[in-house]
């Protein structure tokens, strides 16, 4: 536990300097999986106001990553969804009460998008035995035919397992509250944590870098602006017409990974944090087993 109190305060003195510029990185990335965490309950739950905002949450860094197709759907689907309730108040109300998520399971924590859905049921349907792909034809009759038996299907399914006193049913908890995920996620918790206090991102060295590696990213790499880049761009994009929309390569983030141009004036060659560097020659030395 004392790792994680030392962590903690070095990266709560970090933040209030803001001079780390791998500390600020990682507070994107943390900031980024808060986002995605959020986003997990609100589908899992049904929630969708959540829904709705951690998808505008997501948008600056999609932007930012250059995930334009992402970047384009997700906004427009926003700005859609802004006015359902006045224009379509119906589904409106459904969406309120959790159904813009499907449910195979009456538990709680069991909604999923409609996307993973049509993925592992209908997809795998279509492939399995019986399916379109089994010598039937994917024309157009083969595929109206298949889809419109699927409800007689159900109900032949539903009472055979009446008439012959069998069902298929889950159990009220959910496998991420079993001990043994339980046991597993707090020993991965612990390793992650091991892994930080040695390498502890939360410094005040100025420097963009890797801290696995120690490798110090060129000037033009600017990762831990992602948030500022991402909120231009969709500043950019707001009130056009999607066929307006269009995304250019140097607004978007540079990665300290990626490829610099044939032209460009950066160079290739790796730095390496010399007292970094040091300290990780120092931890080898002082193993026994090397």
């Amino acid at each position: 536990m004392h790792w994680k109190v030392k962590l903690y305060k070095t990266y709560k003195n970090c933040y209030k300097r803001k001079l780390s510029r791998t500390s600020k990185l990682w507070l994107c990335f943390l900031d980024m999986v808060a986002i995605l965490k959020r986003f997990l309950i609100a589908e899992r739950t049904g929630d969708w106001l959540l829904h709705l905002s951690t998808l505008k949450e997501m948008l600056p860094y999609l932007a930012a990553s250059g995930h334009n197709l992402y970047t384009k759907s997700a906004y427009f689907y926003l700005s859609q969804m802004q006015n359902l309730e006045s224009d379509h108040p119906d589904i409106h109300a459904h969406f309120m009460n959790g159904k813009h998520v499907v449910r195979r399971s009456d538990r709680f924590w069991a909604g999923l998008s409609t996307d993973l859905v049509i993925e592992q049921v209908l997809m795998r349907s279509v492939k399995s035995t019986g399916g379109l792909t089994t010598g039937r034809g994917m024309g157009e009759i083969q595929r109206a035919l298949w889809l419109l038996s699927i409800p007689t299907l159900a109900e032949y399914n539903h009472t055979m397992q009446q008439l012959t006193g069998t069902g298929y049913k889950t159990s009220d908890q959910h496998i991420e509250n079993s001990k043994t995920r339980m046991e597993r996620d707090n020993k991965d918790s612990n390793l992650l944590t091991e892994f930080l206090t040695d390498r502890n991102p939360f410094t005040n060295d100025k420097t963009l870098r890797n801290i696995e590696t120690g490798m110090v990213a060129d000037s033009d790499a600017y990762a831990d602006e992602a948030k500022t880049v991402g909120d231009k761009i969709i500043e950019s994009i707001a009130g056009n017409l999607v066929s307006e929309i269009s995304f250019k390569k140097k607004d978007q983030i540079v990665t300290p990974d990626a490829k610099r141009p044939s032209g460009s004036n950066i160079s290739q060659q790796p730095q390496v944090d010399p007292q970094l560097m040091f300290q990780r020659l120092t931890a080898v030395g002082q193993d026994k087993n090397h």
